[in-house]
């Protein structure tokens, strides 16, 4: 590592957060004059200033200096959860001596709490609650009765479904897959119809995987016709419904059968209305905007750059929807604009979804697609995607 290669990595990565560098030594401690002499190359970097501005800007210091990402890093904070998740998903039909500690009414509130931050790629801070919580559920379906028994495996369902995000995001894809069976499991027992189809939305992502689309695509349609008689009159009914097929389209996407994404999306775009605007029931948005996001997802996973392009042309996701959902609009649409050959787009697009959702776009293998894509084309790198590179550790 030479101070060139450390002041580099610093002027890139402060401003990709947009601030001079007499703001990063207000943020840092690090004095004004220091950090403009080690991004000219003046001066040697030191540890201890690589770590008080990757603490400011909320990186590993390693990453700064060029170096691996070490333990204290985002994907090892969200792994910490890890171990007792897995014990979770061995011992979830154990009976539990001690009651919950917490009301049923806490453990909804925690619950919705937990979706939320799932929603909004918040994994870091799910990571750290979802241990006790499922804990505390799995006691609750020892102890409690009746329909507060039904009640409890509605909410184990759902934080069963925020254990998945987590473990497939860090690509553990065996404790996703356990987590997934968790979430069948615990939805069948709440006895509500519209929890049992998420669930099959939610196992769906597992053929994404294995690769077998055709084997998804029997799965939601057999969801979606369970469920196809109380559209018309239960708005929840409806955002499920139009979830599943929208989930269908992308799916379909993914096994190259064209006009199966494009009618599904058509279905999908049915259920809009019946809605009522953008909308989270059983913690899955449905909406206008979601449906836009699925469909230049299917345009991205049939490989045809220029129809998804063409499909998010004007349009941008508005606040409200969920952060990870956004984000996911505008990693397709900068994979999209790479093949179309606009690289500046592509980075553009990367930043404004890491805005909307920093650690998704972290995680997501898309955007390590793009930024090497773009760093192994001819041409000067512009600071923009050198930032990016250095935030997620890619080397360059």
């Amino acid at each position: 590592m030479t101070p060139v290669d450390l002041g580099d990595r610093l002027r890139v990565l402060r401003k990709l957060h947009r601030l001079t560098q007499q703001e990063l030594a207000d943020l840092s401690g690090a004095s004004k004059s220091l950090i403009s002499k080690v991004e000219a190359g003046h001066r040697p970097g030191s540890w201890d200033l690589a770590v008080r501005v990757a603490n400011a800007l909320g990186v590993e210091a390693p990453v700064l200096m060029g170096l691996a990402p070490d333990e204290r890093g985002i994907e090892a904070r969200m792994s910490a959860c890890l171990p007792p998740l897995r014990q979770m998903m061995v011992d979830y039909d154990l009976p539990r001596a001690r009651p919950p500690v917490r009301s049923l009414g806490e453990l909804a509130h925690e619950t919705e709490r937990a979706g939320q931050l799932r929603l909004n790629s918040r994994y870091v801070a799910l990571g750290e609650m979802l241990p006790a919580l499922l804990e505390d559920l799995l006691a609750a379906s020892f102890h409690a009765r009746g329909a507060d028994q039904d009640r409890v495996y509605w909410l184990l369902a759902a934080a069963y479904r925020c254990a998945d995000a987590i473990a497939h995001k860090l690509g553990h894809l065996d404790l996703s897959l356990a987590a997934i069976e968790r979430v069948r499991w615990a939805a069948e027992r709440s006895r509500d119809e519209l929890m049992i189809a998420t669930a099959s939305y939610v196992r769906s992502e597992t053929f994404f995987v294995t690769g077998s689309a055709e084997s998804g695509l029997v799965l939601l349609e057999s969801a979606a016709d369970r469920i196809a008689t109380k559209v018309m009159t239960d708005r929840r009914a409806a955002s499920v419904y139009g979830a599943l097929h929208a989930r269908a389209a992308v799916l379909a996407a993914f096994g190259g059968h064209t006009s199966v994404a494009w009618s599904n999306l058509k279905i999908a775009k049915m259920m809009v209305d019946a809605v009522d605007g953008d909308v989270e029931h059983f913690h899955t948005s449905f909406g206008a905007a979601s449906v836009k996001v699925h469909e230049v997802a299917a345009a991205v996973e049939l490989r045809d750059g220029a129809e998804a392009v063409h499909r998010a042309a004007g349009w941008t996701p508005p606040v409200g929807l969920p952060a990870e959902r956004a984000s996911h609009f505008f990693i397709d649409l900068a994979r999209a604009q790479i093949w179309a050959g606009d690289p500046a787009g592509a980075v553009a697009s990367l930043l404004e979804a890491r805005r909307r959702a920093p650690q998704h776009t972290r995680t997501n293998p898309g955007t390590r697609e793009v930024v090497t894509a773009v760093l192994g084309r001819a041409g000067r790198s512009t600071d923009a995607v050198l930032g990016l590179a250095t935030w997620l550790g890619v080397p360059y």
